[in-house]
């Protein structure tokens, strides 16, 4: 601990992460952030001579930083690196916003550039054959207890026509579905517990039901509700609105893994498995939904509602990513006319 009344650098450190607690962060994030944290302060305590203890705010100057980084970096990842960045930058704001350091140095500390990347989405054709196929599938007799065309078909039409990340598809439960048939509306959870709505139409409420209804067979509800015999409601209104949305070959709520492994046997069966980024499963089908719109003339406002981002600068990956919308819009430049019928 640093010495006197005055608090140490990691008991700020402790401070910081709990206004992310306060904020709803996940405990994943928070972990990430405290390891991030921790290994700098290391560092940091090496350049200045001191045990990490006994580090005080005093101690995070330029200088001092800059070689705490420089040795952090030496044996990590660009990614890492940048992450540790940006976590540093954040917890230096909340060091000025607490009233306890004059400024923040993060600015003058170096960062490895971030590659430019486009997000590779399926094409047209390939999501034609990914949905035919999953459709020819659902219309035949189940081969076993761990085959659920139909409920696999519902899951790719739900990651399609949302794009939601394959986390914000397993938390989903009955009661995310607001609305009737006519209108549904999903209700999404996503990052830092931040809710958004996302509206259907009549094709994915069609899959979706007819997988609930096949799951109501399968598992008929551990709670019967009043509402479970009532034909006039749409059928998730029909489960308790706890029950998970999306269930596995148990019952049970779907798990990060097999939903990972559903998708790619899907893929497989449809022929495209070699048209997917490597290591992209379900999040190929986000890239492709937001690729899509961008496509289809949506603005960037609009993509950073429907997928949950908190920054336009994000969503700007998928209308850079639509070349066949840019050369359309170069197209169109009132100037080449001119060039065609001169004066």
């Amino acid at each position: 601990m640093a010495s006197g009344d005055e608090p140490g650098l990691l008991e700020w450190i402790s401070a910081y992460l709990e206004t992310l607690q306060t904020a709803k962060r996940s405990a994943h994030t928070v972990k990430a952030y405290r390891l991030d944290l921790r290994a700098v302060c290391e560092q940091l305590a090496a350049t200045r001579q001191l045990d990490p203890d006994a580090l005080t705010v005093q101690d995070v100057t330029i200088r001092s930083l800059r070689s705490a980084f420089a040795a952090f970096a030496r044996e990590r990842q660009p990614a890492s690196v940048r992450r540790a960045w940006s976590v540093w930058n954040s917890f230096c704001n909340f060091l000025v916003s607490e009233g306890v350091s004059e400024g923040n140095p993060m600015a003058s500390i170096a960062q490895p550039k971030r590659p430019q990347h486009t997000p590779k989405a399926f094409k047209p054709a390939a999501i034609g054959q990914l949905v035919d196929t999953l459709t020819v599938q659902a219309q035949r007799p189940e081969a076993g207890p761990r085959d659920w065309p139909g409920r696999d078909l519902a899951l790719i039409a739900t990651l399609l026509l949302t794009g939601i990340r394959s986390e914000e598809l397993i938390r989903l439960d009955l009661a995310s579905i607001l609305g009737g048939r006519d209108a549904p509306v999903l209700r999404v959870l996503g990052k830092g517990a931040t809710e958004r709505e996302i509206p259907l139409e009549d094709s994915w409420t069609a899959i979706v039901s007819a997988y609930l209804e096949q799951r109501y067979t399968r598992f008929p509800p551990a709670r019967r509700t009043a509402r479970a015999d009532r034909e006039d409601l749409a059928i998730w209104e029909r489960f308790p609105p706890e029950d998970p949305l999306f269930v596995g070959s148990d019952g049970r709520r779907i798990t990060r893994g097999t939903l990972q492994y559903r998708v790619r046997r899907m893929y497989r069966l449809a022929g495209i498995e070699s048209e997917r980024k490597r290591g992209a499963l379900a999040h190929a089908l986000r890239h492709t939904f937001a690729t899509s719109l961008a496509d289809s003339g949506a603005t960037m406002v609009e993509l950073q509602q429907l997928l949950g981002h908190r920054s336009l600068q994000t969503v700007q990956i998928y209308t850079s990513a639509t070349n066949d919308a840019v050369r359309h819009a170069a197209r169109h430049n009132p100037v080449y006319e001119l060039l065609r019928d001169p004066e």
